[in-house]
């Protein structure tokens, strides 16, 4: 009969599909389609060659196995279509309850800044302590608002850190099998790459037996199973142990950096009030700073000294820079009496892309030396811990293999002739002698000092960017 013919056809589709089909490859409609046309095509040719038909009646049956194959090919797609429709609509859960816990005390801390902001009614006052004092009150208050708003922001910033990650059971096997090879157990691994950032992968593990391995052949082993270059992250161990650890592995960087700092003590003083700091973030940012704490000597000093370790806690943290400055300069502003202010002199370089961020709070200008000229970078405002109202201005600029970034305190700026700082300091840049930065470094300090005996203290970062 010619049902048979149908039945036989779709009876061997199924049989191929069960030896040749993958769930979820998006090839088991070819093989099916093509097993059933095929199958079909070939029992109905075999039965009119016995038959001696004519050309045309075989041409036909052809043409019949080809569209009853397009028809089922066709047929796959469509029903991987209402599928994939089903499983958004599935995949749509509801909120998880720490999730929306978490949301709240956001709105609350949002609701409580508003509450603090708004200005309270002021009766008339003549004495004028009484005025300083309600001024003084007045932006304490405000301060305390920026430091609950930003609270509200870091609930945030944590809440989708927890939610990006996630984990890969297939990927998680194969890394494991891997690893088996090597005398490494895996313990678990988690992935982290929210918002189009590079990937970061935690892997816990430890040996077997008394082995140490490099977790340099572990990077190795996720490269090929990432396809993408990975590497372990700044001061993370060496080797893997018996003793478990988590390391963090991230995408290997476009870029490499080398810094040298040189200071020189204002004439008088012990210790100076300048400080610095360099370091690196697992997101690929090299970050440098300086800080000049108002005035000299030890007190200036432990201000200044503050601010950058507050500043890299927050940052290593996973805060943003606009948020760690704001809440280190609230918290100067609610220091009891006196205020030691401090200047915030921050550069971040993306070493996947070369693009730096400046954020300069009442620091001295930057220089960038590059491969025709020498480019200044100017800062504006006022120093953490005078205003709490502290307007940031970030400024964002390229830099490419071989450039050199030069960080100052205005002590070196006020050393070379009023009026003339920028462009004599841009001579100076260009004109130095290629060397490493810390050579460079010294070699600056040394011309800056040609031009006076230093009124303020001086401190010199410049940081070297070069292609890996």
């Amino acid at each position: 009969m010619e049902w048979t013919k149908y039945v036989l056809a779709c009876t061997l589709g199924v049989c191929m599909l069960i030896l040749f089909g993958r769930r979820d490859e998006g090839r088991d409609k070819w093989i099916f389609g093509l097993a059933v046309g095929g199958s079909l095509a070939a029992m109905e040719l075999t039965v009119e060659y016995m038959y001696h038909k004519e050309l045309w009646v075989m041409a036909s049956s052809v043409m019949k196995s080809l569209a009853l194959f397009s028809l089922i090919v066709l047929a796959g797609y469509g029903w991987e279509w209402i599928r994939s429709h089903k499983r958004e609509d599935s995949e749509q859960e509801p909120v998880h309850p720490v999730r929306q816990w978490i949301e709240e005390y956001q709105e609350s801390f949002a609701q409580l800044s508003r509450s603090f902001c708004m200005t309270p009614q002021m009766t008339p006052v003549t004495d004028r302590g009484e005025l300083l004092f309600q001024q003084r009150l007045a932006e304490n208050r405000i301060a305390a608002a920026g430091q609950i708003r930003e609270m509200g922001s870091i609930l945030e910033g944590a809440m989708e850190r927890i939610y990006g990650t996630k984990e890969d059971v297939p990927l998680e096997q194969e890394i494991g099998k891997r690893l088996r090879f090597m005398g490494i157990t895996l313990i678990q691994v988690f992935f982290y790459s929210p918002g189009g950032r590079k990937r970061q992968v935690y892997v816990t593990m430890h040996t077997k037996r008394k082995i140490c391995v490099p977790v340099k052949k572990v990077a190795a082993v996720l490269s090929e199973l990432t396809d993408c270059e990975m590497m372990p992250a700044r001061d993370s161990r060496t080797f893997v142990s018996q003793e478990k650890v988590t390391v963090l592995f991230v995408e290997a960087t476009a870029y490499q950096v080398l810094y040298g700092i040189k200071k020189v003590t204002k004439p008088g003083e012990a210790v100076s009030g300048d400080n610095f700091s360099v370091f690196w973030l697992p997101e690929g940012r090299f970050v440098a700073g300086l800080s000049d704490g108002m005035g000299s000597g030890l007190q200036a000093c432990g201000q200044s000294e503050t601010v950058l370790d507050l500043m890299e806690q927050f940052l290593e943290a996973g805060f943003s820079r606009e948020t760690a400055v704001r809440m280190i300069n609230s918290s100067i502003v609610l220091q009891p009496e006196p205020h030691i202010f401090s200047t915030v002199d921050l550069a971040s370089i993306d070493l996947y892309t070369g693009i730096c961020e400046f954020l300069k709070i009442g620091s001295a200008a930057s220089f960038i030396r590059r491969e025709r000229n020498v480019e200044c970078i100017r800062g504006t405002g006022l120093p953490a811990g005078i205003s709490s109202e502290l307007p940031l201005d970030p400024y964002r600029v390229r830099i490419y293999d071989g450039n050199l970034l030069f960080l100052m305190t205005d002590g070196v700026l006020g050393a070379l002739p009023e009026g003339q700082e920028e462009a004599v300091m841009k001579d100076l840049i260009w004109n130095l002698p290629p060397g490493t930065p810390s050579e460079m470094a010294a070699r600056l300090m040394e011309q800056v000092q040609t031009y006076g005996k230093a009124a303020d203290d001086m401190t010199i970062l410049v940081v070297g960017i070069w292609k890996r």
